[in-house]
């Protein structure tokens, strides 16, 4: 399977060049050669296979061989995630991206221990993880991680989608009689933080509009129970 690599733009035809970081990588820890062929995504869709023509310290270029435009998905799955723990944010973006979240948006829920504003560059962090995560995956569209939101914030975005699913672990129904038949267009899951989510945070959600769902009787940490919720939905509208 050829390596993944990000790169700026993607021509209709000719010549492309991996830089920075891509190209250091590229190099120096996978070692590649001129003549071998790679894949390259823009991050929005475009994809190419490309033959290797120059290495050198800043940059490798590259002939493209073969291009796609990758259309995004007609569903788009959007994860509300609680904040984790500082050593669980990147494991849960790292996950969330290969699961196939769209859109993940960090939540200041009442329980997270994490707290937004004490992290540095926490929203390049989040970002840049998505980005590894992209590549590790081959998905040709990075997920778009934007600004820590209220818990007012996500009531407005649950008023909007056409589902809001929130992962309880005192949820009403089973996720499985939710998500069957024809699948919307947009689909939010809400997973909470380590401490669960609140009485409060619950109630105003279903309240919006939310459907209160669990997986069963094991309890997911909330770094994996994104990935898990993604797996459920995605099966159970037969996208996957």
């Amino acid at each position: 399977m050829l390596p993944l690599f990000i790169v700026e733009q993607i021509p209709d035809r000719g010549d492309v060049v991996i830089e920075g970081d891509e190209a250091h990588h590229a190099g120096s820890a996978l070692r590649l050669k001129v003549g071998e062929r790679v894949l390259v995504t823009n991050g929005k869709g475009r994809r190419a296979e490309v033959e290797i023509l120059d290495i050198n310290k800043r940059n490798i270029s590259a002939r493209i061989i073969d291009i796609a435009d990758i259309a995004r998905p007609k569903t788009i799955l959007t994860v509300v995630q609680a904040l984790t723990k500082g050593d669980r944010a990147r494991e849960t973006i790292e996950l969330l991206t290969e699961g196939g979240a769209e859109i993940i948006i960090p939540w200041t829920a009442s329980r997270s221990v994490g707290q937004w504003k004490e992290e540095k560059d926490a929203l390049s962090k989040w970002r840049s993880w998505a980005k590894e995560a992209t590549k590790q995956s081959r998905r040709s569209w990075i997920p778009d991680v934007v600004d820590a939101k209220s818990t007012n914030q996500i009531k407005e975005l649950i008023q909007d989608s056409e589902l809001t699913l929130m992962l309880h672990e005192e949820g009403e129904r089973k996720i499985s009689s939710v998500v069957n038949g024809k699948p919307p267009k947009d689909i939010v899951i809400i997973i909470g933080p380590e401490g669960g989510i609140s009485d409060d945070e619950a109630s105003l959600f279903t309240s919006a509009g939310a459907h209160s769902v669990t997986m069963g009787n094991p309890v997911f940490r909330s770094a994996h129970a994104g990935v898990s919720a993604l797996a459920a939905v995605q099966t159970g509208f037969g996208i996957w």
